[in-house]
């Protein structure tokens, strides 16, 4: 019964999501995001992930997909420092079609707020290098993040809210913004699924409305 009720719990949210998303003035994709994470030591772990975009909320019309490998060294009081590579192709039709290195150093801390009430902080560097004359740039984005450990009917979840800004050294200002509101969902000791919606907020595009989805798996 309790499995029951946390898969119709988990359905539920990409449809609502998606009935909010529907309505609003502006594009909307679908994203979805799969990771997996090794633990070496308690010091090291290896990090595997994969991403697939697409230009309709029901997953049609992909454009773009990557594939990321890395290394995540984890310091004392709650730190951690990683260092990743993604392959990243793109094809939006017509001349709009580009591949991508992107080197990231990323680093990051979480602190409790209260019970259940977590904070943490994401900062990444991204060398950013295209097969396209003239658009290699450095990217900087920050992201903070409030988190709810909490249970429902017996259902545990965790619903987390979050704003990232990005900028960029071709543009020096805030190029774009995303506000994400969405929840994790236990499934196992060694696996999450992640629901949540994204608005996308950019200088030089329209705002994008995202249904995120992917699984986090731990070993």
């Amino acid at each position: 019964m309790l499995l029951s009720r946390r898969l119709i719990l988990i359905c539920l949210c990409p449809l609502i999501l998606s009935w909010f998303a529907k309505d609003l003035p502006a594009s909307e994709q679908a994203w979805l995001n799969n990771s997996v994470t090794f633990t070496i030591t308690p010091q090291w772990s290896l990090k595997l992930s994969q991403e697939l975009r697409t230009l309709d909320i029901t997953y049609a019309d992909p454009y773009l997909h990557n594939l990321q490998t890395g290394i995540v060294y984890h310091l004392p009081k709650n730190f951690y420092l990683a260092a990743l590579y993604k392959r990243e192709h793109v094809d939006l039709g017509g001349d709009i079609v580009f591949d991508e290195d992107r080197i990231t150093l990323e680093g990051g801390w979480k602190i409790g707020l209260a019970k259940d009430l977590s904070f943490d902080i994401r900062v990444k560097t991204e060398f950013r290098s295209f097969n396209v004359e003239d658009s290699n740039h450095t990217r900087f984005r920050l992201r903070l993040r409030l988190k709810y450990d909490t249970t429902l009917a017996g259902l545990k979840f965790k619903p987390f809210v979050a704003t990232e800004s990005f900028g960029k050294t071709n543009v020096y200002t805030v190029q774009k913004g995303r506000f994400y509101l969405g929840s994790i969902f236990p499934l196992s000791q060694h696996a999450e699924l992640v629901v949540n919606y994204i608005w996308l907020n950019a200088r030089d595009i329209d705002d994008i409305h995202i249904i995120n989805t992917g699984f986090a798996l731990k070993f």
